[in-house]
């Protein structure tokens, strides 16, 4: 490889870092993004079943309120 050769190498390695690095910090920047979404609908699941459930009966399926049963 010539001299030539050389500089397109050092240039091509030079111009793909940067923009690697600013693939990578938006690919970081969008699963944060998802995270945060996930969080917000498991939160407002959380809420919706705790409105739709009306009685202690519902709870029998729950291991902590059967725990509590157990040591009463």
């Amino acid at each position: 490889m010539g001299m030539a050769g050389w500089v397109v190498a050092v240039f091509l390695v030079a111009f793909m870092l940067p923009l690697l690095a600013f693939m990578y910090l938006d690919v970081l920047e969008a699963k944060h993004e998802v995270k945060q979404q996930l969080e917000k609908v498991e939160k407002l699941r959380r809420e919706i079943d705790r409105k739709n459930r009306k009685t202690p009966e519902e709870f029998k399926d729950n291991p902590i309120f059967d725990r509590r049963k157990k040591h009463d």
